[in-house]
């Protein structure tokens, strides 16, 4: 039968930053209108509380429909069960019947939201600008906790709800669908995000305590060092320039001056965000740049007070729900737009400290801080704290396998190249990568031979070195990195190949549309009709990465005229007069990172698809909570699903090693 669009709005007391679950599940949240759209037949229906239960036909055309599509069908789905079907008799829809079409932008390689997504398209029929305003004037109480109810505008928010289902259904049609499988994984994603993870709110809220008040003791640091020109570690463009002016010689301030330089579209500006304050105070300790002492001190109290913990915290209390303090909604299926790998949102999952604290010492520095003692390095301890804060339910544990090595092991398979498989030998004899590539390199370092083979697989330079350098602690001379860079490229000739056959594969492709064209593992195609013209590239499993807009140019560069390929890149997104969606370029090395990383992902699916009690997944890495008797069960399954290869990944070889954590770590 025909699908259908649907699209609530609605009003509510409880904030939507509390989460989708915590809003559609609160006593306040009532629907203030729902219009629906048949996509076979084109039949509108806007329904409203006051006009009595749903209509028979309207009724009917849902139930019937094979899909039931909404724009960010999380929210409309859980608005569906929890109002609709609680206050108002709608009935009840399977599950596997909601299909979110921002899931199917992102697997277009688009724009999530619907405003940007239609005009990146460029569909006729967009999102209504009006309706940020509809949304404050009715689902917003006022001061005094009521709700504005008139008629006229209650009638507007109605046309406006119509006209974001015709501009869903305009984008929909207007793009490639969801495979099946597609499908089935944001379901998956769906199951792992009501299912959410527990937090301990009681160790967050005593987290934000102490880091209120380390931020009111760094504010008085900071006013006192600078005499009163920095209050605050906030006043970023204050810092910058009493750094500059405080470094005295003009031979000190030139060198700070070129470590505060960057370069943002072109434009050079000076900046002192978190790389440059780490990269400064790197430089500092090892003697390569003199910096005063109370510079020094000031970069570090700033360093301090910017630590990403404190809002990860308060959002672990905004968004745990009231009765069992668990977390939900945390995952984006392909939120990774150009690799369709998971991204997360709200709590933000994906970049919280690996570096922490183990449950036995997270659960002394809680009772330390119930107890009101002092902690040392405050902030430091907290950022260490964010995972420890994550736990599993009374008599459950967690069951965490991360892979080892993944994209250093999925780049060599997925080249095919014979050269290659020593690359892989060393990792199915469970040999030290990083001593084998220091040894190919003939450089007797271990810890040099892992920082270039993180850096170097995707085409990094020296650029690329001296950054993973850094989150290690490791600076070298430049013409050092220059010589390593060297070597590693000579030891590793499979993966210089592997780039140049990315991009001739690229190229090709745009030249032969509907041609398959071979890279490595992988295949690349060019279709005219979708979005303006889509490069797409296809993963051995058959998942496929999406270059919308893709065009192939000549350009002239410092070595000569070459082709290349760009295409319109979603998370660019342009300014509100801009005529044109911004650009970016592929060569070979984001190629081979893109397609590595997306197999990376592609594994991730294969796997969460096998098992059960999955609560989240950071990654590389996934965690089961379950009852503590069937622990060493759980981990034996997690270990077999995780090392056994699937079938289109013949040759790959894989290592995971679970453990049981009584809270969340590494």
């Amino acid at each position: 039968m025909p699908n259908i669009i649907l699209d609530f709005e609605t009003r509510s007391r409880m904030p939507i930053a509390a989460g989708a679950y915590n809003y559609a599940s609160d006593a306040s949240t009532d629907i203030l209108c729902l219009g629906v759209i048949c996509e076979g037949t084109g039949n509108e229906w806007l329904w409203y509380p006051s006009d009595g239960p749903l209509p028979y036909d309207l009724t009917a055309a849902i139930q019937a429909a094979d899909l039931i599509k909404a724009h960010n069908a999380t929210f409309d789905k859980l608005i569906w069960e929890f109002v609709g079907v609680d206050d108002y008799a709608f009935p009840e829809l399977p599950a596997n019947r909601w299909y979110c079409t921002s899931a199917q932008c992102r697997v277009n390689a688009l724009p999530s939201s619907l405003d940007n997504a239609t005009r990146a398209v460029g569909v006729k029929m967009r999102k209504d600008r009006r309706g940020a305003q509809l949304i404050k004037l009715l689902s917003i109480p006022n001061d005094d906790g009521t709700f504005n109810t008139d008629p006229s505008a209650l009638k507007e928010m109605g046309d406006y709800c119509l006209q974001d289902c015709r501009a869903t259904l305009d984008l929909s049609q207007s793009i490639r669908q969801m495979t099946p499988q597609e499908h089935a994984d944001w379901l998956l994603t769906e199951d792992v995000n009501e299912r959410g993870a527990k937090v301990d709110v009681e160790l967050a809220r005593l987290a934000l305590d102490y880091a209120e008040d380390e931020k009111l003791a760094i504010a008085e640091a900071l006013t006192e060092i600078t005499g009163g020109a920095i209050t605050k570690h906030t006043q970023a463009v204050r810092a910058r320039n009493w750094v500059i002016e405080q470094c005295g010689g003009d031979d000190i301030a030139a060198g700070i001056v070129a470590e505060l330089t960057v370069f943002k579209d072109g434009v050079k500006k000076l900046s002192m965000d978190k790389a440059i304050r780490s990269n400064l105070l790197l430089k500092a300790a090892s003697g390569d740049l003199t910096i005063p002492d109370n510079v020094l001190d000031v970069i570090e109290l700033i360093d301090q007070g910017s630590k990403s913990s404190v809002s990860k915290f308060q959002r672990m209390v905004e968004l745990a729900d009231p009765d069992d303090h668990r977390v939900r909604g945390a995952f984006v299926f392909a939120g990774a737009g150009q690799t369709q790998r998971f991204a997360s949102r709200g709590l933000q999952m994906h970049n919280m400290r690996r570096d922490c604290w183990g449950a036995e010492e997270a659960i002394a520095i809680k009772q330390d801080m119930a107890e009101n003692y002092e902690l040392d390095n405050v902030m430091n301890t907290l950022s260490k704290l964010l995972r420890p804060t994550i736990i599993p339910d009374t008599g459950k544990v967690f069951v965490v396998g991360d892979w080892s090595a993944i994209e250093g092991r999925v780049l060599p398979w997925l080249t095919n190249d014979p050269d290659a498989e020593v690359v892989l030998d060393v990792f199915r004899s469970g040999e030290d990568i990083y001593m084998h590539t220091a040894a190919a390199m003939r450089i007797d370092d271990r810890f040099i031979g892992k920082v270039a083979t993180l850096a170097l697989g995707y085409q990094g330079a020296v650029g690329a070195f001296n950054v993973m350098a850094k989150a290690y602690g490791l600076a070298l001379p430049e013409a050092q990195v220059i010589a390593i860079v060297k070597k590693w490229r000579n030891a590793n000739q499979w993966a210089v190949n592997f780039w140049r056959e990315c991009e001739r594969a690229v190229i090709k492709a745009m030249r032969k549309p509907a041609t398959y064209v071979p890279c490595g593992r992988c295949q690349f195609i060019f279709i005219e009709g979708l979005i303006g013209g889509t490069l797409i590239g296809v993963l051995p499993d058959g998942t496929m990465l999406q270059y919308p807009r893709a065009k192939l140019e000549y350009v002239e560069t410092q070595w000569g005229g070459k082709h290349q390929v760009s295409y319109m890149k979603a998370s660019l997104t342009p300014k509100a007069d801009a005529k044109a969606w911004p650009r970016a370029t592929l060569y070979g090395g984001i190629i081979a990172e893109n397609l590595t990383q997306a197999v990376a992902g592609c594994l991730l699916r294969y796997s969460l698809r096998q098992l059960d009690d999955v609560v989240l997944h950071v990654h590389d890495e996934i965690v089961l909570e379950v009852p503590s008797d069937i622990a060493d069960h759980s981990m034996t399954t997690l270990q077999t699903v995780m090392e056994t290869e699937p079938d289109w990944a013949e040759g790959l070889p894989l290592k995971a090693e679970p453990v049981i954590m009584e809270r969340y770590g590494k």
